[in-house]
């Protein structure tokens, strides 16, 4: 017989895979709509202990404290949201007009395999054929990839007035949310019995704790990512080197075969115009990323939500094939939240 403490340890987690599928569903659906507050929550959540130190040494109150942290946050945020954004518009302006067409990249492929089996060796027809085949869906995906993260990016750059005034209503929710923030709080934690309200507490802020523990970590592998592969593109003297490596940072997301789909089309092609040094300089730097990313993701992930690393490295790839980004991020919220519920003793 299954030991009771199993059976009521299950039944609550089928309960809590339930209650976090309704909630999820709910939240990612109605995004596109409450993303100003969704903002102005996370903000006003970093400005907290800021506006209680303002509030402590300068003896003012929470709504002069809101609109100083949240007039210095915002200012921060433009600067470098204007820099990123000019930096990346110029370079992908120039890089659009500049990509070749797949069958230009093709007729690449095509030859290097000719003069590859020119110093091999002869390789069968079939071979040949099988392998041309193989490059010419890896360097379709790749080009349908990288033009369409280019054109997204593009279009959310030129969608200005929208993101004007997302940025005013996510301003000034900020500013509400980090003024009355205590009361906010109190209100929530009212309609729990005074147990409940030290449980909920405690769930809260071990949550809190560990999402923003697997953020903080996530980005520091991506922006590892992003440095490695800016460093080595600009010591290489590649044109567009900064895009690039944001283009690279973000297909470092995919398990296995994210930042290859950026770097086999750059090193084929210069192998193709006789850059050969270039070329060899690619592969390491491929390689320095790749090591390194390997060694550095699971034990600073994992060590942040106190996972194991197969656990997050099974979410991720699970995820993204279930259901791209979304779906990485279901199942890394579920197991959070699982992990967070454990630890209060809820589960």
């Amino acid at each position: 017989m299954i030991n009771e403490l199993y059976k009521t340890k299950f039944k609550r987690t089928c309960i809590y895979f339930v209650i976090f599928t309704i909630l999820f569903v709910i939240f990612v659906k109605t995004l596109q709509y409450t993303l100003p507050f969704v903002i102005g929550i996370i903000l006003a959540s970093f400005t907290k202990k800021a506006n209680k130190y303002l509030q402590k040494k300068l003896k003012i109150s929470s709504g002069v404290a809101a609109i100083i942290t949240t007039t210095i946050i915002y200012a921060i945020l433009v600067v470098v949201i204007t820099l990123i954004v000019y930096k990346t518009t110029s370079e992908i302006v120039a890089l659009i007009t500049k990509i070749p067409s797949v069958e230009k990249l093709m007729s690449y492929a095509q030859l290097i395999i000719v003069e590859a089996g020119d110093i091999i060796g002869r390789i069968e027809p079939q071979v040949a054929d099988k392998i041309f085949e193989y490059l010419q869906k890896l360097l379709t995906n790749a080009i349908n990839i990288g033009i369409g993260m280019l054109n997204k990016t593009l279009s959310v750059i030129l969608s200005l007035p929208s993101m004007l005034l997302l940025a005013v209503i996510s301003f000034i929710a900020t500013y509400f949310f980090s003024k009355d923030y205590v009361s906010f709080g109190n209100k929530f934690f009212s309609i729990f019995s005074s147990e409940g309200q030290v449980k909920m507490r405690d769930i809260i802020k071990s949550a809190t704790s560990m999402t923003i523990g697997y953020a903080k970590a996530y980005l520091l592998v991506v922006f590892i990512t992003f440095i490695q592969t800016f460093i080595g593109f600009s010591i290489l003297k590649l044109n567009y080197a900064f895009i690039l490596a944001i283009i690279c940072a973000v297909l470092d997301i995919l398990p296995i075969i994210g930042t290859i789909l950026l770097y086999i089309p750059l090193i084929l092609y210069k192998v193709y115009i006789g850059e050969t040094l270039t070329a060899i300089g690619l592969v390491i730097v491929y390689i320095v990323v790749t090591v390194v990313r390997q060694v550095i993701e699971p034990k600073i992930v994992s060590h942040q939500l106190d996972l194991h690393p197969v656990l997050i490295l099974g979410a991720i790839f699970i995820g993204l094939k279930l259901n791209g980004v979304v779906g990485m991020l279901y199942l890394i919220g579920l197991l959070v939240g699982y992990k967070v519920l454990e630890k209060v003793k809820v589960i």
